[in-house]
């Protein structure tokens, strides 16, 4: 029987969204663009299409319609002689010519009226210096995973030192609990570089085994959507894992025949294995071994 990822089409369906978006922002430029009207036209909840988006194009949304205006009054300051710096300036959807000419300085080390005496052809000559790092692919598997039951705890705050921390106040209790030999999960359920850190969510989760229950708890339960992962055996620090999902992102799914599917990434820790790991040598960081889980669908 064949999987979902034996298409034989395999870029189209994230390909699509993605460039359906920046097709659209280019024929938009003096619009409000916002995040929300982005992520409905790419089909994705707004935190899954900031993250996909910025896998895609190494860019924020907000990131790329800046540049995706600047670059536009480039071209056209330099073809269009004839045309006055404010109207170039409210052509790509910036409300004066001070902010225009700011953010066009901070882009370019020029103003408007040196790059179009010349300028442009020093910014010419740096772009074609440049050559882009090749980053390799990671090694995925592609799981179907069932549907898991978890004890939480919800962390709400900056993601750092206190999800650790939040780690190590969760273990002792679940072994307390008798559910020391059971998997761990942690998801976080905000994207930080949307949400403000202070409203950031983390939630360390437990699996439970099956039929479990204990009348004694009124810690919050909730069950995690099974279906298909694709899955990254990952050692590191924890401030490596937001790359790691970002490599899987860039490089992994566009060729992969699979769209995100509208769940939070999952960090899978299994039995025997600590999401705290014991404290490393001076001068380094802790290594943790995780399973990374981003949730996929056809």
């Amino acid at each position: 029987m064949s999987t979902p990822h034996d298409r034989n089409e395999p870029t189209d369906p994230h390909a699509r969204r993605m460039n359906r978006v920046l097709d659209y922002i280019d024929q938009h430029l003096a619009d409000d663009l916002k995040l929300e009207t982005l992520a409905e036209i790419a089909a994705y909840s707004p935190y899954h299409f900031h993250r996909l988006f910025l896998a895609w194009t190494s860019e924020t949304p907000n990131d790329l319609v800046r540049r995706r205006r600047l670059e536009a009054a480039g071209s056209r300051l330099r073809h269009s002689s004839s045309a006055a710096v404010a109207d170039v300036a409210a052509a790509v959807g910036f409300a004066s010519v001070e902010a225009f000419a700011r953010a066009f300085k901070q882009q370019f080390g020029m103003t408007p009226t040196g790059w179009r005496k010349g300028g442009y052809m020093e910014w010419e000559m740096r772009q074609r210096e440049s050559v882009p790092e090749f980053e390799a692919a990671p090694v995925v598997r592609l799981e179907r995973l069932p549907e898991l039951e978890v004890l939480y705890w919800r962390h709400t705050g900056p993601y750092g030192a206190s999800v650790v921390e939040t780690w190590e106040r969760f273990v002792p209790w679940i072994k307390a609990m008798g559910l020391g030999e059971q998997p761990l999960i942690g998801m976080g359920l905000d994207d930080p570089s949307i949400a403000p850190a202070s409203r950031c969510r983390y939630d360390a989760c437990v699996v439970l085994p099956p039929n479990w229950n204990s009348p004694a708890t009124r810690v919050s339960r909730r069950k995690i959507r099974g279906g298909w992962f694709a899955c990254v055996d990952f050692q590191g620090s924890r401030t490596d894992f937001g790359p790691e999902w970002m490599r899987i992102l860039r490089r992994w799914l566009p060729g992969s025949g699979f769209t995100l599917a509208d769940c939070p990434f999952i960090e899978y820790y299994p039995a025997g294995v600590s999401p705290t790991p014991p404290a490393p040598a001076p001068g380094e960081q802790p290594v943790i071994r995780v399973e990374l889980r981003v949730p996929v669908e056809a």
